[in-house]
Parts: C-alpha cells; structure tokens; sequence
C-alpha cells in the first residue's frame, strides 16, 4: 500500500499484512501521489528496516504460481502482478543480476518472460555454475551409487 506518513511528511510504501486497521474519524485532503508510476515507486522505496537505497538491478519473470502464493514470500520493495488464477508476473530489484535470479529460484516455480536480457544472462551463468557443482559434487560423493 502506498500512504503519506503525517508524522514523516513523506510517501510510504506498507505491507497490507502488517497493518492494523482502526476506526478513526479524522479527515484528509487528497494529495498528488508520488510520481506517474507506482509501481517504480514501490521498486525504489523498499524501506524493510534497513538503509533504503535504489537497486541497481531490478528485473522481472512470469512465475507459475498464484501472485497471493507470491506475495506472501516475496522480498520487501517487490511488485507482484496477478496475471491469471495460477500464474503472476515479480519484479524486484537486487545489487547484482545473479541476486534476483537467486531470489526467482527460491519460488522452485517455472520461469519465463524474464526481463531484461541482463536477468536472462545472469540465469544462463548460474546455471552452467549450478551445473559445474552438481558434476563435481557427485565424482567426490563416496555414498554415490554408480
């Protein structure tokens, strides 16, 4: 949820589940929101406690799962999109390319539409490590059955 803080007299970005609704009889004006994009608002506001700073990657995967399944794992600062009842699209940001790939990966979820090419990139040079590992791993695991 985006909101305007009184206290801070600044935009914030919350998480629904955090919130703790209260009947209150106070008024408010409507005010200008913070940009002509919410969704790169939400991107680049991912306050969770730590030192807000812009990502310098953020990219984007068509996940298949359900966006509620999503939303309740994904990182602070991500935008999840419903897309249809069993498919959503996460957009995240992380320092490096190899970071969000990561991140998509713990979903254990089929991937596609990954943006940018970056993200694709970073995809393709964790696999060929993850590949490299395995390989290695099993030539010295003594319990491998041959």
């Amino acid at each position: 949820m985006v909101a305007y803080d009184l206290a801070d007299h600044e935009w914030r970005v919350r998480r629904v589940d955090r919130l703790h609704p209260r009947p209150t009889t106070h008024r408010f004006t409507a005010r200008e929101l913070p940009g002509e994009d919410l969704a790169q608002f939400v991107m680049r506001s991912h306050d969770r406690g730590d030192t807000p700073a812009a990502w310098p990657c953020t990219g984007s995967a068509r996940l298949d799962l359900p966006a509620d399944v999503v939303a309740r794992w994904a990182p602070g600062g991500s935008v999840v999109e419903h897309l249809d009842a069993n498919h959503c699209r996460l957009t995240l940001g992380a320092w490096s390319w190899a970071g969000i790939a990561g991140i998509l990966a713990t979903f254990d979820a089929e991937l596609s539409d990954l943006r940018p090419p970056e993200l694709v990139q970073a995809g393709r040079r964790l696999a060929r490590r993850w590949a490299t590992m395995i390989e290695t791993g099993d030539r010295d695991d003594p319990t491998r059955l041959s």
